[in-house]
């Protein structure tokens, strides 16, 4: 991670907190972030030092400061103006790890070898929260080769409790 990007997340968070405008600026950044990656010329046009940097700067107020709250133009207009464009994409995504642990959630990857139940969805998001004691947001990826079971990928930890594992552990018993 570049430092720059670090210290500009952890600017802008702050000013979110001071403005208790957290959501709104995650929301924000995100929609700007999406911007970026749909047009990655205007990242370069932002940075490009042949256009006069007044230029890039209207042309950053006629594109975003209708889109987005003031709090993110104005981070706009400071990353701009330093010419750290290049960091955006990061400080954004830096942004976003404190944005879920400000807001206690956690990310899961959830693999089973069929499409689980909605039932089977609540039950296993509902322990999850309990174990983590975050509010967990899932994906749901379906993988024939663990044969049953699940396995669940949450906060960096991996447990595993397919079948798969389960038959390997016996094989190895056997052994």
């Amino acid at each position: 991670m570049n430092g720059n990007a670090k210290e500009y997340a952890l600017a802008i968070f702050a000013v979110a907190l001071e403005n208790d405008s957290v959501e709104q600026v995650h929301e924000d950044l995100l929609l700007v972030r999406d911007a970026l990656v749909e047009n990655p010329e205007y990242k370069d046009y932002l940075v490009n030092p042949a256009i006069p940097k007044s230029e890039r700067m209207a042309n950053l107020e006629l594109v975003f400061s209708e889109q987005v709250c003031d709090d993110v133009f104005a981070f706009l207009n400071i990353i701009c103006d330093h010419g750290d464009v290049f960091t955006l994409e990061p400080a954004i995504e830096e942004f976003n790890v404190m944005f879920e642990s400000h807001m206690r959630m956690a990310k899961a990857v959830i693999t089973s070898a069929v499409e689980l139940t909605e039932d089977e969805k609540t039950k296993l998001i509902t322990k999850l929260q309990a174990v983590t004691k975050k509010n967990v947001e899932a994906v749901y990826v379906i993988d024939k080769s663990l044969i049953g079971g699940v396995t669940v990928d949450v906060d960096g930890k991996f447990y595993d409790g397919s079948v798969r594992k389960n038959l390997k552990n016996l094989k190895e018993v056997i052994s």
